[in-house]
């Protein structure tokens, strides 16, 4: 009779194990089917956001960058405006003679000190 009783305990426990791993897994699959695609859309709409103000910040940069080559090509042209009005000066000056030369040197002021 003992041995019976143990079997009875024995199944009644093994019955109760399968019982709650059963619930556990079965529970556990519909909570993780039912939420999976809420995650993936919140997960999504998140992203979604992301991406708008990373589309945002790229065109702001582009607008900037549009505006920093403006005022590059503007400062190319005022560079080669100076190099050509350089040139014109260092040619004139180079076909000056002697005595043009020397009219040209003698209205210049030098800020020196006497020694």
């Amino acid at each position: 009779m003992t041995i019976v009783k143990n079997n009875w305990k024995l199944l009644t426990g093994i019955v109760l194990v399968i019982v709650l791993v059963s619930t556990y897994l079965f529970s556990d699959d519909n909570l993780q089917t039912t939420t999976f695609p809420d995650l993936l859309e919140q997960e999504n709409k998140e992203l979604f956001v992301l991406n708008t103000a990373l589309d945002t910040k790229v065109q702001d940069l582009k607008i900037q960058a549009e505006n920093l080559q403006e005022i590059i090509n503007e400062k190319d042209q005022q560079i080669y405006h100076l190099k050509q009005t350089l040139d014109e000066n260092i040619n004139r000056i180079n076909n000056y003679s002697v005595l043009e030369l020397e009219r040209f040197f003698a209205r210049l002021k030098t800020d020196s000190i006497p020694h």
